[in-house]
């Protein structure tokens, strides 16, 4: 019982981290590349900010509910999980798995494009990602099938600490910019949601009314 119950954890943990490289590749960067896509945010909008604030993303200082960015990633996350439910019937410990492999992912994911030195410590596959070869190095909490697919090209040390050198600097400069232009974009995103509340409230006092 013990064993299998290990093996279908392992099995949901790994799936999902194949999962995270696929999705990465053909679902954020193949479809995402099209600014008319849902997914367009990713490409367009994280990976822009990421390089201009050295691996910082300010979205990520605001609430996820307030930006319409955040709140795509949050959902899909969580729709991706919930497809997977009806599975916990017959194999529990494959969604626990999963489900962890999921919130590692958010985690890791939001404190790489929060505290970019500790990306440059902990995330470096997602760190070249962004700011070396945004068509290379896919998995965003490990590297491991980068390699096996050799999409991880190597770099010597003295390239990296360079690169490190000229983006943590860029990232320190750009640091108070940043918080700044979040707390006005999180007032703006929140008086949209009140007007977009309000709004809903009226009609549904008309509709109710009206009958």
């Amino acid at each position: 019982m013990l064993l299998r119950a290990s093996a279908e954890f392992a099995a949901g943990y790994l799936y999902v981290k194949g999962v995270e490289n696929l999705a990465h590749k053909y679902i954020l960067h193949h479809f995402g590349i099209n600014k008319d896509n849902v997914w367009s945010f990713h490409f367009h909008d994280h990976h822009k900010a990421a390089t201009k604030y050295g691996m910082l993303d300010p979205a990520y200082l605001e609430p996820w509910w307030l930006h319409p960015s955040r709140a795509k990633e949050v959902a899909s996350l969580a729709a991706a999980l919930a497809v997977h439910l009806p599975l916990a019937r017959k194999h529990p410990y494959f969604v626990v798995g999963a489900a962890l492999g999921v919130v590692e992912y958010y985690h890791k994911h939001k404190k790489s494009h929060l505290h970019p030195e500790w990306a440059w410590e902990h995330m470096q596959n997602h760190v070249k990602h962004h700011l070396i070869d945004q068509n290379q190095y896919w998995g965003v909490t490990h590297g491991l099938l980068d390699k096996v697919m050799e999409t991880a090209p190597e770099i010597s040390s003295q390239e990296w600490d360079e690169l490190r050198l000229f983006y943590m600097n860029r990232y320190n400069a750009m640091k108070g910019k940043a918080e700044e232009m979040a707390k006005e974009r999180s007032k703006e995103h929140k008086e949209k949601l009140m007007n977009s509340l309000e709004n809903l409230t009226d009609k549904l006092y008309s509709f109710w009314k009206g009958k």
